[in-house]
Order: C-alpha cells, then structure tokens, then sequence
C-alpha cells in the first residue's frame, strides 16, 4: 500500500502547550521530509500527533485526502521506528520481522527475506536478537516496521545512538529502501548531514506564530 500523507495547518503541542505550527505539506509516496529544530520545539510531538497518539491544537492530518483526526492509531496506515528498537528479546530476527505479519507462511519467508537483503541482514533470520550489534538491531526494527507496508513510517530519531559512518550507510540504505517500496516517511534528526542524506527535503520546526 502507498499513501499520499498532507498536514493542514497543524500547530501541535501538548498539556495545553503550543510547541510548533502552523505546518502545512504534503509528502508523494516514496518522498522523505526530514524535520530539524531544538530540543523541546516538538519534533517527537509532531509524529506522535501524525500517529495519532497526541491530538492536534488545530489543523488536519490526511491519508490520501482523508482526515485521519480521531482516527484510531491501528486504523492509520502508518508506522513507527523509535531510537530504541525495542525488539522482543525472546523471538529471532525472522520472528521479529515477521511480527506484524498476517499472509500465508509462505510469503511471510518471501517478504521477510526481501527485507533482511535490502538492509544488509541477509541469512540471520534465526539468530537471536540478544546477538545483534546496535547497528544490526536498529536494522531489524527498520525492516519489522516496513514488513506490512505501511503506507507512511515515521522515524524518530532511529540512528541517534550510532557512531557517524553506520549511521550514514544505514541513513542511505534506508533511504533507498523507502523508495523501492514507495513509502513517505518522515525522519527527525538533531544532525543537518543526515537528514541530507536521507530525506528529499528539510523542515526546520518553528515556535507557533
């Protein structure tokens, strides 16, 4: 599935608190925005608002044209990747990726091999999880979350704990991942290089006007 994903003059925050907006844009399937701005301007917000886990102060969020506002989280299309990658430390890699999975078994294998290829995993499916180096457990709840194709993923500063060289060849091969599978995504980072390398365009969050 792709989707086209739209914020109509969104100003997001939290408690009452104004923290950015108002935003308006619009993401193509298979286009990356990245967002950019300080410590506590609402980055985090932003895609938890897009998720549907923090309500909006004003404005739309829409899945090709639809407003998604109140619409439940599961019903969205939409998924996560967080910094941590949270993965369940008594399944194997394949069993992790496959997760959110509900095809028959012989295309769960097809799928989840396509994706351990495209992220550089290949043949790792039954290793256990509590075995991967950072870069490699960051890879598998990249390719877990891509493994239903959602039609918009968001990714909340994902590469943060890694050193500089894997977090730009993960930057890139996640890049182009999101491309061949026409997936719009948006990509929070503190660092200006990455989101160069990753997205198609930069959006620097702003206190509301």
């Amino acid at each position: 599935m792709t989707s086209r994903l739209a914020v109509d003059d969104l100003v997001i925050g939290h408690g009452g608190e104004k923290y950015a907006g108002p935003l308006t844009f619009e993401l193509e399937p298979g286009e990356v925005l990245a967002v950019v701005g300080p410590s506590g301007i609402g980055k985090s917000t932003l895609l938890s608002t897009i998720l549907g886990w923090v309500p909006p102060v004003s404005g739309r969020v829409l899945v090709d044209g639809t407003d998604v506002t109140g619409v439940p989280v599961h019903r969205r299309g939409i998924g996560i990747v967080f910094q941590e990658p949270l993965l369940f430390p008594h399944l194997t890699v394949g069993r992790n990726i496959g997760y959110g999975l509900r095809l028959r078994r012989e295309a769960d294998a097809a799928r989840i091999a396509e994706l351990l290829a495209w992220l550089d995993l290949p043949g790792l499916e039954d290793r256990r999880v509590d075995t991967l180096s950072g870069g490699q457990a960051q890879r598998v709840a990249l390719a877990r979350a891509l493994a239903p194709r959602p039609g918009v993923l968001l990714l909340d500063e994902p590469f943060s704990a890694l050193d500089t060289d894997l977090r730009e060849r993960l930057a890139r091969d996640v890049a182009a991942t999101l491309r061949q599978e026409r997936i719009a995504a948006i990509h929070v980072t503190h660092d200006l290089a990455e989101a160069h390398v990753l997205a198609d365009r930069v959006l620097a969050l702003t206190p509301p006007s």
